[in-house]
């Protein structure tokens, strides 16, 4: 069991590493993005304490999200299961990474 959890890190990490990449390019579209989400969340679900701490970071210290997102610490690894960029990375994208991370 615990080298499916080790496989569904490493795959969540390549994938937020993507993000981060993407937010070196256009901050403003993935903060954006993630803001939305995060919207969408809160009116539709019983929202859990990570979206507000993502929230936090989006709209008051994005500077640190790409220590979040590529980050190996338990704060990072924690706030990735809740990650508000779902939809953000092309299917395509997204299936291939999945596909070549093992």
């Amino acid at each position: 069991m615990r080298s499916f959890h080790q496989l569904h890190e490493r795959r969540s990490l390549r994938l937020h590493r993507w993000v981060a990449e993407r937010y070196q390019e256009a901050p403003q579209d993935v903060i954006r993005f993630g803001l939305e989400n995060l919207t969408r969340w809160h009116q539709r679900w019983v929202v859990c304490d990570d979206f507000g701490i993502w929230e936090k970071i989006l709209r008051s210290v994005p500077h640190r999200l790409p220590e979040i997102l590529c980050g190996s610490g338990e704060e990072a690894v924690r706030l990735r299961q809740s990650s508000p960029f779902a939809g953000l990375i092309p299917e395509e994208i997204r299936h291939q990474i999945l596909a070549t991370t093992e």
